[in-house]
């Protein structure tokens, strides 16, 4: 594998080959950066990058931690210290954060690399991202089209593989949105789960931070990474974490989902149901 083809790779595959030694964690910075050299003038994920930190991180990574090496991109509402936090918008330009997020302090704990900085719809209100003061965001599938939104930017990295992995926030599907235009795996996680401390509020009584991934594994890692109680988060969960890749290989007997009907009303997109269709086959062949 050259290092051009890094990039393409998800964590779980990535992890592999830092652990085996097989590849650096600074050739990693440095063939994603050249990737998105080629690739994000076009899509416009990010806001911003930061590469010589990244490449000073990466020269001192431990690739044994649960995350060690993995370069990651953070929606740009999520403070990193000494990194831009404008959420998209012309009142912050210039401003720099002075402390790590909650999520972004665990992420260095597990020994990922904060990468750059992704576009969004002006301090999270839209669905498009196209109500960014910035730029506009594309879908890297489709130019013509929009990623969603408000994490937009951070669905469009990890589909045009500029980003292995990113974290989005979601408020009323701003992940989980995204990641249905883009094509990528998405999860809000259950109210205070993951701490909010860091996060610049959009309505704080339904905000969570989450991931948004090239696999369900990657999005489980990154879980097993952000999630945790928080003191300065006084919604967060005093809870124990599970390992979120630990059942990942079971099946769903005795899982019971729900499917609202209404939703399927005349109009839907005919390959949108039967993409529903198909999901719920299969829900079904694995037991739910």
């Amino acid at each position: 594998m050259t290092e051009k083809d890094l990039p393409a790779l998800n964590i779980a595959d990535l992890q592999s080959l830092l652990r085996r030694r097989e590849v650096s964690p600074r050739e990693v910075i440095d063939a994603l950066h050249a990737h998105i050299e080629a690739v994000d003038r076009e899509i416009g994920a990010y806001l911003s990058l930061d590469i010589d930190a990244a490449a000073k991180e990466a020269e001192k990574a431990n690739v044994d931690l649960p995350l060690g090496g993995v370069p990651l991109a953070i929606k740009d509402i999520i403070n990193v210290m000494g990194q831009p936090c404008t959420c998209a918008s012309k009142i912050l330009q210039g401003y720099r954060a002075t402390y790590d997020a909650t999520v972004i302090q665990k992420l260095r704990e597990a020994g990922a690399i904060p990468f750059g900085k992704t576009n969004l719809d002006e301090f999270a209100m839209g669905s498009s991202t196209e109500n960014s003061a910035m730029k506009v965001t594309r879908n890297p599938w489709d130019f013509s089209r929009v990623p969603g939104g408000s994490s937009g930017g951070s669905a469009a990295a990890v589909a045009a593989d500029a980003a292995f992995g990113a974290l989005g926030s979601d408020t009323g599907g701003s992940i989980r949105q995204p990641a249905a235009l883009s094509g990528v795996v998405g999860l809000k996680p259950t109210y205070g789960r993951v701490s909010r401390f860091g996060l610049v509020a959009f309505a704080s009584s339904l905000d969570q931070i989450g991931p948004l991934t090239k696999t369900v594994r990657d999005a489980a890692l990154i879980m097993n990474a952000i999630a945790g109680h928080d003191p300065r988060d006084s919604t967060a969960l005093n809870q124990s974490v599970p390992d979120y890749t630990a059942k990942l290989g079971n099946d769903l007997r005795g899982v019971r989902l729900g499917l609202p009907r209404e939703y399927m009303i005349e109009g839907i997109d005919p390959q949108v149901k039967g993409r529903i269709n198909a999901a719920v086959k299969q829900l079904n062949s694995l037991g739910a």
